[in-house]
């Protein structure tokens, strides 16, 4: 096998749309360079959780060949990983969210931020928050931050729920727990419940933690000031995904004998990549996607001279779907096309015995501005297959590998092709 590029379009996926001809985003989508690599093409059309409909955490594990189930002890300890806060076992991990509560009821579970103004919230909330544990805070991108909280008389515990509506926790035997996502139908605001016993202190602790953080936030200048500007106010925390161990994933270079590399700049595929041992490749997040792409596809080029495998994952769709603007998503699914699949047509060799994977994490529907359980499009380009259709759902379900049943069934079907 030469190089594997593997890109991952989080919430690429998605439902048939009336206004786009019944078709979806991505069949939609005018996509020049991939349908030049369709000359050597398969597909893949797997479940990621079955009935479940996955979290990011669930779906890139899985794409990673991680049964998500096998290995996760909860989102937040990737979370805070990805943000470089080094979490240990016994230490209590969770993502964080700034949102917005209106008349005690969910408005928003995403208030975007401009980075200063993150980086004002995570000082004053570093400073001014006091509790009966020592706590760190950590701001990530547009509405994302992590906190990890140190024991000290008490142990923490992940059997908590969410306070962020949409997602529920869902345990497993061993010990493993994950997210999955569920419609919003109470739009009041819970506090997090213990599950077990055991959990009633960590329940009480960010209980706790988020009425403190409130009051620092309404008395911050950012609060001040976008309430004078009539913006979106980042006046609540949702928080989800409690973790208080290290979820332990074998080294993926020793799992599949290649030399990986990732290019992310968000934080919890950051922390999976990490976590599994894949070297980071150091890039930044830009608005401007044009900019953002043209940078990604410039280091993907690069770094791929020095490593067997290089792991590429791109935000935009799945954010522009939990907002429910198709053409957004179909928009940027040809930018994908225009200037990364571009870039890489200059770069793979396909005859040569070069892989292009290109497939997503979750589906995520536009319509119902939420991740939904429909099976994923996995595009496999390599010199073993011939020429192949319109890359999109549809074509997938119709004409797919058998032996892809399952996202984690992708990566071992890659790696052996020669």
């Amino acid at each position: 096998m030469g190089k594997l590029v593997y890109i991952i379009v989080d919430g690429m996926a998605d439902l048939p749309i009336k206004l786009l001809n019944n078709k979806t985003p991505l069949e939609y989508a005018y996509k020049p360079n991939i349908s030049f690599f369709l000359k050597h093409a398969a597909y893949g059309f797997p479940s990621v959780l079955g009935k479940l409909a996955p979290q990011s955490d669930a779906g890139v594990m899985a794409d990673l060949g991680y049964e998500p189930t096998k290995y996760s002890t909860g989102r937040g300890w990737f979370e805070c990983l990805g943000l470089g806060m080094d979490p240990k076992d016994g230490e209590l991990s969770v993502r964080v969210n700034f949102g917005e509560v209106k008349d005690k009821k969910l408005s928003s579970v995403r208030t975007y931020l401009s980075k200063e103004e993150l980086r004002l919230l995570e000082t004053e909330i570093n400073d001014k928050v006091k509790l009966p544990v020592d706590f760190r805070f950590k701001i990530g991108e547009g509405y994302r931050a992590g906190v990890v909280f140190t024991p000290n008389k008490h142990q923490f515990s992940g059997y908590v729920s969410n306070n962020e509506p949409g997602y529920t926790p869902k345990f497993y035997k061993n010990g493993k727990k994950l997210s999955f996502a569920t419609p919003i139908k109470d739009l009041k605001i819970h506090d997090i419940k213990p599950l077990r016993r055991e959990a009633k202190y960590t329940a009480e602790l960010l209980n706790l933690f988020i009425k403190n953080v409130i009051k620092v936030i309404k008395n911050s200048e950012v609060f001040i000031s976008r309430a004078k500007d009539n913006k979106p106010l980042p006046n609540y925390l949702f928080l989800r995904d409690a973790a208080v161990r290290d979820p332990h994933l074998p080294a993926i270079n020793e799992k599949f004998k290649r030399r990986w590399a990732a290019i992310t700049g968000m934080p919890l595929e950051k922390g999976i990549a990490s976590a599994a041992g894949i070297k980071l490749v150091e890039v930044e997040e830009s608005q401007d996607i044009n900019k953002d792409f043209s940078e990604k596809a410039e280091s993907v080029a690069s770094t791929m001279r020095s490593f067997d495998c290089v792991y590429l994952h791109i935000k935009q769709t799945d954010a522009v779907s939990h907002l429910g603007k198709y053409a957004d998503k179909y928009a940027i699914i040809e930018a994908i096309d225009r200037i990364i699949i571009g870039r890489l047509l200059r770069e793979l060799n396909i005859r040569g015995g070069d892989t292009l994977v290109m497939t997503c994490d979750h589906a995520t529907s536009c319509e119902l501005k939420r991740h939904i359980n429909s099976n994923i499009p996995v595009l496999i380009v390599n010199r073993k297959f011939g020429q192949n259709k319109d890359f999109g759902e549809a074509n997938c379900r119709k004409k797919h590998i058998s032996a892809i049943r399952r996202a984690t069934d992708i990566l071992p079907f890659v790696v052996a092709l020669k």
